[in-house]
């Protein structure tokens, strides 16, 4: 039986900009939709005290930082939400990096060397592919609830669809092999691996040309 135009254009999840005052939410649902996540758990082991409530902090700055840009989605029913960065603005500035320092400290307290290697090897690895510039996906979650329901892919869309029709790419690092396989669905390319030192989990940069 087919479902009427009607009906499947209303059960699409519907999606936006995220508002100011919806980076505490945001942050909150990707530091839960990451919980069990293999980069993050490196990052931030079990046994790390006040663990949620870093994750949550950390995801914050993010979130804050990709707001400004105007890179900050969120399903309408806060079931799932990604932090992009527009073309040509992925990387803080010297300034920017200082000033977030402290936050940092506090968020990653002794963890922060390891925490640093990961970030500073995903920079570098970015760097040296000598990208055009291109939107980059550095966070998107669902709620445990709403995966495998096309909520990911909705959201994942609403850029997407911008970048094919500015004719630029899109480029990110799947931290798993199940994200790798719904960015494949998507158009996304693996482009070479990244190990992390120190006993961390292989993440997965990938690249899609705009369609």
């Amino acid at each position: 039986m087919s479902i009427p135009e009607s009906m499947r254009e209303s059960s699409t999840p519907r999606v936006r900009l995220a508002e100011p005052g919806e980076s505490r939410t945001m942050a909150a649902l990707l530091a839960g939709a990451f919980d069990q996540d293999p980069a993050f758990t490196f990052m931030f082991p079990p046994e790390t005290s006040r663990r949620q409530k870093r994750m949550t902090r950390m995801f914050g700055i993010d979130v804050v930082r990709s707001q400004r840009l105007g890179g900050a989605w969120i399903v309408h029913d806060g079931s799932a939400a990604a932090v992009w960065y527009p073309p040509g603005q992925w990387e803080p500035s010297d300034r920017e990096m200082l000033r977030q320092l402290p936050q940092w400290i506090a968020v990653y307290g002794r963890r922060l060397p390891a925490a640093t290697r990961v970030l500073n090897a995903l920079q570098e690895h970015h760097r040296r592919l000598d990208l055009d510039p291109h939107w980059y996906l550095y966070y998107m979650g669902t709620r445990a609830d709403r995966r495998s329901n096309g909520v990911g892919s909705a959201l994942l869309q609403a850029v997407l669809k911008r970048s094919d029709s500015e004719h630029t790419p899109a480029y990110l690092e799947a931290t798993s092999e199940r994200n790798r396989a719904l960015y494949e669905r998507h158009g996304f390319e693996t482009r070479d691996e990244i190990a992390l030192h120190g006993g961390g989990p292989t993440m997965y940069p990938m690249w899609r040309s705009p369609r």
